[in-house]
């Protein structure tokens, strides 16, 4: 069996909820997303997918969209 961090953890245990209800989520990292969306009959309730960014960007939110 593999074992999960404890970050892992508490956003599986925070997440799942809204996840299991049809809802998708995206968690931006540093480095990449976590996407987790709800799994399809005979698979695991949350399913998890991890993509790792080329080009991290130093900017905020606020910035990408100062001009709208």
């Amino acid at each position: 069996m593999t074992s999960i961090s404890k970050e892992l953890e508490r956003i599986l245990e925070y997440y799942a909820p809204i996840v299991k209800e049809g809802h998708q989520v995206l968690i931006g990292l540093l480095d990449g997303t976590i996407h987790l969306e709800k799994g399809q009959e005979g698979e695991a309730p949350v399913q998890i997918r991890v993509f790792s960014l080329d080009e991290r960007l130093e900017i905020t939110v606020d910035t990408l969209f100062q001009g709208m």
